[in-house]
C-alpha cells in the first residue's frame, strides 16, 4: 500500500441538481467544455493531475499547497459560464494511492471543506494555509474551527476574502423595530446614565466584534460589539453629540486616530459611537451594540482585528477573523491619511 503527503482539491459544481433538472444536455455540454478547456489544463498548468471526476465534481492532486491554492485561485475567476459556478476545498494530508486514485483521511477533509465553501468561493483548512501564507498572493481569513461529518476532529477552516465578505454582509440588516405589545417602536438607546439618548430610523449596514487595541482601550474591554449605521438614520433625542473641542454640550468626542472619532457621555463615560473622519466612510456612524435598549438582536456576523486578541480570550464561533492589515476599507482609510493599516 502506497501513501505520500498531497495537497487534495475537492470541487463540485454549485447546483447541479437544480441545473440538470433545467437543462441536462445543455448542462453537460457546459460542463464538459469547462472541463476540457479551462479545468484540465489549469490543473496540468500548475503541476497537479486530475484524480478523477464524479459527474459534478471533480478531484485533483498536486505535489505542492501552493501551487493547489493557485490553482483553485485561477479555477474561480470568472469565467463567461456565469451559470456554472464551483465550490472548492483545499486540504494537505496523508493519503493512500491505489489504481491512480486516492483515498484517506486527508481527502475526506478535502470534501467537506468544499461543502462549507461559499459558491464560487474557496475553503482551506489550517495546515494549507499555513504553507501558502506568504508564497501566495490571496488573502485568506479564519473562519474558526469547523465540526464536519464524519471528522473527529475539528477542522481549522480559512475562507478567501472576497466571499467570506460576501457571506457575512448578506442578510445581516437587524430589525429596524423592537415588538412591544405587538406594536411596532423605533430602535433606542444611550448611555449609563441616561444623559445621552438616540433612536434609529433605517435598519443597520452591519454588526461585527472588535479587538483593535483602540476599541479595546477605549472600551476598557478586550472585545466590543459594534453595529454600523447610515449616518443620517441616528437621530440624537437627548443630550447634544459633538467635536470634543466643544465643550458646552453634552456628549463628548474623543479624536482617537487620523482617520475616525470617537463618542462618548461626559457624565458616565458610556463609548457610545464611532464616528470616521475619511470621506469614503462618511456616510455611515458605528454605535457600540452593548448600548442599544435590544443588543440580542444585533448579534456580530465577524471579528476584526484579532491580531490583538488576548491570549487569554478564547473565541469558540465560527465566524470569519480577519486581521485590521487585510481589511480592504481599513487600508485604504489609512492610506487616505498617508499611513498603513496596523
Amino acid at each position: 500500500m502506497e501513501r505520500r503527503l498531497a495537497a487534495i482539491v475537492g470541487a463540485e459544481v454549485v447546483g447541479y441538481s437544480r441545473l440538470m433538472g433545467e437543462d441536462e444536455v445543455g448542462t453537460l455540454a457546459i460542463l464538459s467544455r469547462m472541463r476540457k478547456e479551462r479545468i484540465e489544463p489549469l490543473i496540468a498548468e500548475h503541476r497537479g493531475r486530475v484524480v478523477k471526476l464524479m459527474g459534478d465534481g471533480i478531484l485533483a492532486e498536486f505535489a505542492s499547497a501552493v501551487d493547489a491554492v493557485n490553482c483553485a485561485i485561477a479555477w474561480q475567476k470568472p469565467s463567461i459560464d456565469e451559470d456554472l459556478r464551483f465550490r472548492i476545498g483545499v486540504n494537505l494530508g496523508d493519503v493512500i494511492i491505489e489504481d491512480g486514485d486516492i483515498y484517506g483521511h486527508g481527502v475526506n477533509v478535502a470534501a467537506r471543506l468544499e461543502e462549507i465553501a461559499e459558491p464560487g468561493g474557496i475553503c482551506i483548512s489550517g495546515n494549507v494555509f499555513e504553507q501558502i501564507d506568504g508564497p501566495v498572493d490571496h488573502v485568506f481569513v479564519d473562519l474558526g474551527e469547523h465540526r464536519a461529518k464524519n471528522i473527529s476532529k475539528p477542522v481549522r477552516v480559512y475562507g478567501d476574502f472576497e466571499r467570506a465578505k460576501e457571506a457575512w454582509s448578506d442578510e445581516k440588516a437587524r430589525p429596524l423595530f423592537d415588538i412591544s405589545e405587538e406594536k411596532n417602536e423605533p430602535i433606542t438607546r444611550g448611555c449609563l446614565c441616561g444623559e445621552i439618548r438616540y433612536r434609529v430610523n433605517e435598519p443597520s449596514i452591519d454588526t461585527n466584534y472588535c479587538h483593535c487595541r483602540m476599541c479595546q482601550k477605549f472600551s476598557g474591554a478586550p472585545v466590543v460589539a459594534a453595529t454600523a449605521f447610515p449616518r443620517k438614520a441616528v437621530v440624537i433625542t437627548q443630550g447634544n453629540p459633538k467635536y470634543f473641542q466643544v465643550t458646552r454640550e453634552h456628549a463628548a468626542f474623543y479624536k482617537s486616530s487620523l482617520i475616525a472619532e470617537r463618542g462618548f457621555c461626559p457624565n458616565c463615560g458610556s463609548s457610545l459611537l464611532y464616528r470616521p473622519l475619511v470621506q469614503r466612510w462618511s456616510d455611515w456612524i458605528v454605535i457600540f451594540t452593548a448600548s442599544l435598549d435590544n443588543p440580542e438582536n444585533f448579534g456580530p456576523g465577524w471579528h476584526l482585528g484579532v491580531e490583538s486578541q488576548m491570549p487569554w480570550l478564547t473565541i469558540q464561533d465560527d465566524l470569519a477573523r480577519i486581521h485590521c492589515k487585510d481589511s480592504p476599507g481599513l487600508v485604504a482609510a489609512w492610506a487616505s491619511v498617508g499611513l498603513k493599516a496596523k
